[in-house]
């Protein structure tokens, strides 16, 4: 098992270098609408156990479903490179905090450590690339700590990936942020695990801001429209999200509803 780990972080870490991308490690999970709340609760409870210097995590954002196709929550842990994803140990400092617990702390900290994994039971995990660089672009006025929508879309093709995203990009996402319709956007592309080739995401302060980014985008004739979807093969899948937290300076956070 330690080989074929090593051989796996030696191919994604090859992938990812030579395309001067980082990594993200999206994992998705079917929660109960109705067990959300209780879920997040449990999530800023047992990540804020799990954050601390011996961590290589670089960031997370928590996402529940609005509309559409899709699980009921993603999970999107950001890293430098695929060692440090592949590598990561999110329970180093909650062992650490047991050892220095009282009998009583402990059963508390189980049992929260014990309801929180029954919601990872049957989840599922992809990691993808992305040049936050490049291939993301966002609004300095962004108000990024409200339950902002975030509309995904997942496409497969069998051209050129990166023209694809690109595309995207040009027709959708740097209008929509450069006229303030939209907060942010970027775009990924597939590298382990079971995702799309390309995944695209912008997101709004409101459904109200989406839906203008949506009659801007649907009436507009560019030439990136049309590579756009020149280059989609198959079915494709869209979901809008809400942003349920994140983490800042060190400590997961969650959403204000303003």
């Amino acid at each position: 098992m330690k080989i074929l780990k090593t051989i796996l972080a030696l191919f994604i870490s090859l992938t990812v270098t030579a395309q001067a991308e980082t990594v993200m490690n999206i994992s998705y999970l079917d929660v109960p609408i109705q067990k959300i709340g209780r879920f997040m609760e449990l999530h800023e409870q047992v990540t804020n156990m799990q954050l601390g210097d011996k961590r290589t995590l670089q960031g997370q954002w928590v996402m529940s479903h609005y509309y559409g196709s899709g699980p009921s929550i993603m999970v999107q842990d950001n890293f430098n490179n695929a060692n440090d994803a592949l590598n990561d140990d999110p329970w180093v400092h909650v062992r650490e905090k047991w050892q220095a617990s009282s009998e009583e702390e402990r059963k508390e900290m189980g049992a929260i450590v014990s309801e929180y994994q029954s919601f990872w039971n049957g989840h599922t995990d992809e990691m993808r690339r992305i040049d936050w660089e490049n291939n993301h672009v966002y609004s300095e006025e962004a108000d990024f700590n409200s339950n902002f929508i975030l509309v995904v879309g997942k496409y497969n093709t069998s051209g050129n990936q990166g023209e694809m995203g690109q595309a995207y990009h040009d027709w959708v996402t740097v209008p929509a942020v450069e006229s303030g319709v939209a907060l942010a956007g970027n775009f990924s592309f597939h590298l382990t695990g079971s995702g799309p080739d390309v995944m695209v995401v912008n997101a709004y302060a409101s459904m109200h801001e989406f839906a203008t980014g949506l009659e801007g985008a649907t009436s507009d004739t560019s030439d990136a429209r049309k590579k756009f979807w020149s280059l989609v093969e198959g079915d494709h899948e869209d979901q809008i999200l809400i942003h349920q937290g994140h983490i800042v300076d060190g400590k997961f956070v969650r959403a204000n509803s303003n």
